[in-house]
């Protein structure tokens, strides 16, 4: 593989579920971004930007129905492919998906039947056996989706997970073994996730196949208005699901408002509608989803971010708290927001209401340390989580993965590709 100095840069093709800059999603915009901040470094050097990003037609992730024309379009420096998703038996893959909910563990057929039956695209499958060897790199995310599983089995050599892998009952799927085996390397987005895919998948060797790279963020100068901000509000912004915790963050905070002497309200924001419920709890204001500009000010006037999902590889609201100069608060349970939190000493943690209240009332309390913890917050993503620092770590993984001779593993899985 050529070096990023050189006058030929990496031929680079990103897999990914959907794509598009208003298609939300955390591995979908973090993978995007990358490859669009590649794209233009690449141009700013004097070379061709040299990457594609292969994809379905796709682009909402609850109906999976093809949106957009199959297509070969350029958009921000990168040749967008788009496949249409296969028809699939959306009954057996729910009947899959609600086995596992429950507790009950999946056979291995059951495993291979509920991947026929997610997100696949025969079509990108065949482009990427005819076309895949002419790039130096296919980097596949997530690791959840049948595209990324399939797809990175036919070139193996040259694949490369972005798994986005969370300490979750598919994680631990026979399935995914040798997956993770047979891939070139695996990008990681923390220390944590990578100490996890370690743990999790046998014969990974750390040092040599697994690199922590992230995803970059520019920083702006705060505006006038956060040197006098009232901080007048908690925040949570995101997926409106019980699969990021906010039916857990609604509860902590109805207990916490029941015994402070002058709560705080919480703001939601973010896309979805809150089905779990009946009805808010009191001091709830459910704003739904606002523009980016809106967001950023709410961010801003927030006493602090709440961020309780436990299932999270990176959390790019985190970061984007800590860049308006906010705290947060992450949930104990989840190692690479604690982590996060612990190492910038941008935040607290919580592993229960009482824990989230006392928490909460700290930050009331004491203001002064709202505005330390904000600006460690900041710093940190400033130091860590800059383009420059994120680009340089991703050239060292593309350098660092050493070119090993694998089979694709897919005959030894039973009613394999």
């Amino acid at each position: 593989m050529s070096g990023p100095n050189s006058l030929q840069a990496p031929r680079l093709a990103f897999v990914l579920p959907r794509y598009g800059k208003s298609i939300g999603g955390g591995a979908e915009t973090l993978a995007g971004e990358i490859a669009r901040r590649y794209a233009q470094r690449n141009i700013d050097r004097g070379v061709a930007p040299g990457v594609e990003v292969l994809t379905t037609c796709a682009r909402d992730h609850r109906t999976w129905a093809n949106y957009y024309e199959p297509s070969t379009v350029e958009e921000d420096n990168l040749v967008i492919r788009r496949f249409p998703v296969d028809e699939r038996d959306l009954e057996k893959f729910i009947h899959a998906e609600i086995a596992v909910r429950d507790g009950r563990t999946l056979t291995l057929e059951e495993q291979l039947d509920w991947l026929a039956h997610s997100v696949n695209s025969r079509e990108l499958y065949r482009y990427i056996l005819a076309q895949g060897a002419s790039f130096d790199a296919l980097l596949f995310a997530p690791y959840l989706f049948a595209t990324s599983f399939w797809g990175a089995l036919i070139h193996p050599e040259k694949s490369i997970l972005i798994p986005c892998l969370h300490d979750e009952p598919y994680a631990y799927f026979p399935v995914f073994q040798p997956l993770f085996r047979s891939v070139r390397g695996i990008i990681c987005n923390a220390e944590p996730e990578r100490t996890l895919v370690t743990n999790v998948f046998s014969g990974v060797d750390k040092e040599r196949r697994t690199a922590v790279v992230g995803m970059g963020f520019d920083s702006e100068p705060l505006t006038a208005d956060s040197e006098s901000r009232q901080r007048t509000h908690l925040l949570f912004s995101g997926r409106k699901e019980t699969g990021k915790n906010l039916d857990l963050l609604l509860e902590w905070y109805r207990r916490y408002r029941e015994s402070a002497p002058n709560p705080v309200d919480l703001v939601l924001i973010g896309a979805g509608e809150i089905d779990f419920l009946d009805q808010l709890p009191e001091g709830v204001k459910d704003y739904g989803f606002v523009s980016e500009a809106e967001k950023l000010s709410l961010m801003r006037s927030a006493l602090c971010l709440c961020q309780p999902s436990v299932n999270e590889s990176f959390s790019i609201v985190l970061m984007e708290a800590w860049l308006q100069g906010t705290p947060v608060i992450v949930h104990a349970d989840c190692a690479v927001t604690r982590h996060h939190a612990v190492v910038s000493g941008g935040g607290l943690y919580a592993g229960s209401a009482a824990e989230f209240s006392g928490a909460v009332r700290f930050l009331v309390d004491c203001p002064a340390q709202v505005e330390q913890l904000g600006a460690a917050g900041r710093r940190y993503v400033e130091n860590e989580y800059n383009w420059t620092s994120v680009l340089r770590r991703f050239d060292d993984a593309l350098a660092g993965f050493a070119t090993t001779s694998t089979n694709s593993l897919v005959e030894d899985l039973p009613g394999g590709q």
